[in-house]
């Protein structure tokens, strides 16, 4: 079955379990009230997926649209997930902080940020900034001046920013000794699109720099591509800052110097891919040219009105720091429909129709038609997911001492 949009279920569903004369916005009110329920239930089709996380310092997060932990793998070994309490209630914690290679990996609970601001010796501390997500080029345009707050912590104490979204490339915090962020919060008004807040590493001691293959640099359209000897450690989002280059080849004088979010990188053949919105130019390198990267920390992706970032943060042993490649399995968590584009998971019409009108039911105080309703969304979905298996039944495994010497059932 195709997976639908929320304006393909309100073509099938508004007349048959709306409530009466909804028009889509409420009709989309009421989707977001009886979805989350639904998503409670089980491990329905297209609630489950697959997520590829590289890390080096011992902890992730789970991206904002999944709920929990299904199977992990780490370098390719499977992990046992481990509760929040696991090693506390067991050996407790080593000053250090590290996690036990024979825990697996263990939840660490919520925390307000994607990725935590590590301190160094080689910078002064980050700036915060927020972007468009690509392919946007500019952040939304939305009314005030503070659609984004943000309560961070610099060298000297606690301060509150705000970011406004106004049509512009990016907009930054004026401080550039950030040290933690404890909260990242959208105002009252959708932001009508996704924006990324990122820190940016400052105050450098030496600028990182990367170094070009060959001595040009050329754009074709509006992207720029930079060929460097080793692309290895560039990421899309990280910011490239061209310092000291001479204007374009030709008569149009344009100059490069200045900051660009990557958008793409071929680690094969080590190239960096930027957006520039001016059309097709030529650069050739002199004595004083630098490609300067700075490796940014993402910290939230934000649109919702009223959102307060929040991500589960899970820990696992790595005290080598080692590149360690983390393949999970993941169980979607429902996020607010605000789109008619907007995909609706599960988009099995049955079961969301049952769900509505249970919801509804429960408004009216109807429980015994409430509980029929919800009765019936969870058989269908039952059903829909057996035929979705196939052959490929779970299996029970019986396990008497405890210590995983499972007995395999057979039958």
């Amino acid at each position: 079955m195709a997976t639908l949009t929320v304006q393909g279920v309100e073509d099938a569903l508004l007349e048959t379990c709306g409530s009466r004369g909804a028009t889509s916005a409420q009709f989309l009110k009421e989707l977001n009230l009886a979805l989350p329920r639904l998503y409670a239930m089980g491990l329905w089709r297209d609630l489950v997926f697959e997520w590829v996380i590289s890390n080096t310092d011992g902890t992730f997060t789970l991206p904002g649209h999944a709920e929990s932990i299904i199977s992990a793998l780490i370098d390719n070994s499977p992990e046992t997930i481990r509760a929040q309490f696991h090693d506390y209630r067991l050996v407790g914690r080593n000053s250090s902080g590290d996690s036990l290679a024979a825990f697996g990996i263990v939840d660490d609970g919520y925390v307000p940020t994607r990725e935590e601001l590590a301190s160094s010796d080689d910078f002064t501390g980050y700036q915060i900034t927020a972007y468009p997500v690509f392919p946007n080029v500019v952040l939304p345009s939305v009314s005030g001046s503070a659609n984004i707050v943000v309560l961070y912590e610099v060298l000297a104490g606690q301060k509150t920013g705000n970011i406004s979204c106004d049509g512009s490339a990016d907009d930054s915090l004026s401080d550039t000794d950030v040290q933690n962020v404890t909260e990242i919060r959208v105002a009252g008004d959708d932001l009508t699109a996704d924006v990324d807040v990122v820190a940016v590493p400052r105050g450098y001691t030496t600028d990182p720099t990367l170094t070009l293959s060959g001595t040009t640099i050329e754009q074709a359209g509006t992207v720029i591509t930079v060929p460097v000897t080793d692309a290895d450690d560039v990421v899309v989002g990280d910011i490239i800052s061209f310092t000291g280059w001479p204007v374009s080849d030709g008569a149009d004088n344009q100059t490069l110097n200045a900051e660009y979010r990557v958008t793409g990188v071929d680690t094969d053949d080590d190239k960096i891919y930027l957006y520039r919105a001016t059309d097709s130019e030529t650069w050739t390198a002199d004595g004083d040219s630098k490609i300067i990267h700075y490796p940014v920390l993402k910290l939230a992706t934000v649109r919702e009105p009223d959102y307060v970032a929040r991500y589960r943060r899970f820990r696992f042993a790595n005290s080598s720091n080692q590149k360690a490649v983390i393949r999970l399995l993941l169980k979607r968590k429902f996020k607010k429909l605000l789109d008619s584009t907007d995909i609706v998971y599960p988009s099995s019409l049955n079961a969301i129709k049952h769900a509505m009108l249970g919801s509804i039911a429960e408004d009216n105080a109807d429980l015994e038609r409430a509980n029929y309703h919800w009765g019936a969304c969870r058989v269908i979905l039952d059903e829909q997911l057996d035929a979705h298996r196939g052959a490929a039944k779970p299996s029970i495994k019986f396990d008497p001492s405890g210590v995983g010497a499972y007995t395999p059932n057979l039958m």
